[in-house]
């Protein structure tokens, strides 16, 4: 009659720990996040990411593909229009279409945006405007600018 106290109270310190050790908000799965990185141009985006896998995950992304990685990667950063330029192991690299809205006369705005992650570093440069995010999950401040095309 003595094995159900253990058992139950082992069962409640696995429910305490365990979600707070998922918690962790610059992750999703076994990549962890460190770093993004918005290039605006006109009415689209270069997205560098930079990223860390858990130990032993880059060998299974290399023998089985990183189609699962591309899909956390494009779930952190939150864009309904992203194509894939490059993946690596710690790095990749994104177009996102039509993250800002064209007012004509070669003037852009660009919207507040939130990801599905935090990062810990956000940077976002534009012509005429660079702004610097720490542990951020957003890009907060709206803000418009003028690209190469009249």
């Amino acid at each position: 009659m003595r094995w159900p106290l253990p058992l139950l109270l082992a069962l409640l310190l696995a429910g305490l720990v365990f979600p707070a050790l998922a918690a962790d908000g610059n992750k999703i799965g076994y990549v962890s996040f460190r770093e993004v990185s918005l290039s605006l141009q006109d009415r689209n985006a270069r997205v560098d990411i930079d990223y860390t896998l858990d130990p032993g995950m880059d060998l299974v992304v290399i023998i089985f593909g990183a189609g699962d990685l591309e899909k956390k990667l494009e779930r952190s950063l939150n864009f309904p229009m992203l194509r894939i330029e490059d993946v690596g192991l710690t790095h990749a690299v994104f177009t996102a279409d039509d993250v800002a809205l064209d007012y004509g006369g070669g003037a852009y705005w660009f919207p507040a945006h939130s990801f599905g992650v935090t990062f810990p570093l956000v940077e976002v440069r534009a012509p005429g405007c660079d702004l610097t995010f720490t542990d951020s999950r957003t890009i907060p401040q709206e803000f418009g600018y003028f690209g190469d095309k009249p």
